[in-house]
C-alpha cells in the first residue's frame, strides 16, 4: 500500500489572484471611458469586469480547500478527491488496465481538459502525467499530480502484475 497527497498551495494562488485582480484594474480603467451615442457603456462593463474579477478569485480560494488522495492498494491505483470531511472516489483502475503513464506539460493539459479529467491542484513545482487505461470498454485517460515516488511505484507494481501474469 502507498499513498499521498496533493494539495494546492496557498502561495500560487495568492500570485494568481493579484494578477487577476492587477489586470481586471487595468481593464476596467481602459474601458470606463466607453460610451456609444449618450450611454456610459464603459461604467457597466466595469461592473461586469469587477464581478468575474471577485467570482474568479472565490473560485480560486475555494480550490485550495480540495486535496487529491492517490492511493496503490494492492492492485488498484485509486484518486480521491477530498474536501473538508466529504472523501470521493473519483477514479479507480486496476494497474494492468493502465497502458500508460507519461509525464506532460500543464499547457497540454489546460487544452485538453474537454476530453480528459484533471485530478490535480495546478502546483508550478510539481509534474503532471497522463495516464492512459482501458476500462474493459472503451479507453479512457485522466491527468494527475504526482511525486515521482508514486510513480516509480505503478511502475514497479505494474511489472510485477505483468511479471506474475507471465509466470
Amino acid at each position: 500500500m502507498y499513498k499521498e497527497i496533493a494539495i494546492r498551495k496557498k502561495v500560487s494562488t495568492i500570485f494568481i489572484i493579484l494578477i487577476m485582480l492587477s489586470i481586471s484594474i487595468v481593464v476596467s480603467d481602459v474601458i470606463s471611458t466607453l460610451t456609444y451615442d449618450e450611454y456610459e457603456v464603459g461604467k457597466y462593463l466595469g461592473i461586469i469586469v469587477a464581478i468575474f474579477a471577485l467570482t474568479f478569485s472565490i473560485n480560486q480560494v475555494e480550490k485550495c480547500k480540495v486535496k487529491y488522495k492517490y492511493s496503490i492498494i494492492v492492485d488498484e491505483f485509486i484518486i480521491h478527491r477530498v474536501k473538508g470531511n466529504r472523501h470521493e472516489i473519483m477514479e479507480c483502475v486496476k494497474i494492468k488496465d493502465i497502458k500508460c503513464i507519461k509525464k506532460e506539460g500543464k499547457s497540454k493539459a489546460f487544452l485538453d481538459t474537454i476530453s480528459s479529467k484533471v485530478y490535480g491542484c495546478l502546483n508550478f513545482d510539481k509534474d503532471l502525467y497522463l495516464c492512459k487505461y482501458n476500462d474493459g470498454r472503451v479507453n479512457k485517460s485522466f491527468y494527475f499530480e504526482a511525486s515521482h515516488r508514486l510513480i516509480n511505484k505503478l511502475y514497479s507494481t505494474k511489472d510485477k502484475e505483468q511479471m506474475k501474469n507471465a509466470g
